[in-house]
């Protein structure tokens, strides 16, 4: 949709009431401008890699285990994504 119109507020906000719902959670700003950055989608798996498995350096490739997320309930929200 059009910017400025309040989509990431809502998104936010949305997020910070439902997230302790959830065994491991992520809120993702601003995809289009962090993929574009020197190593940058790279570097934002790895941190979503960390934030939902707990892996410091995870060496997985571009997909996550799914015998390490089948028995988990996870929140991801991907914002600003073109």
């Amino acid at each position: 949709g059009m910017g400025g119109l309040g989509k990431t507020t809502l998104a936010k906000t949305i997020f910070n009431k439902i997230f302790r719902q959830f065994e491991a959670f992520y809120f993702i700003e601003n995809i289009r401008e962090e993929s574009e950055k020197s190593g940058g989608l790279n570097d934002m798996r790895q941190k979503l890699s960390h934030a939902l498995l707990g892996d410091i350096h995870p060496n997985i490739g571009f997909t996550f285990p799914s015998e390490r997320l089948s028995s988990k309930k996870v929140l991801i929200v991907l914002d600003d994504v073109w």
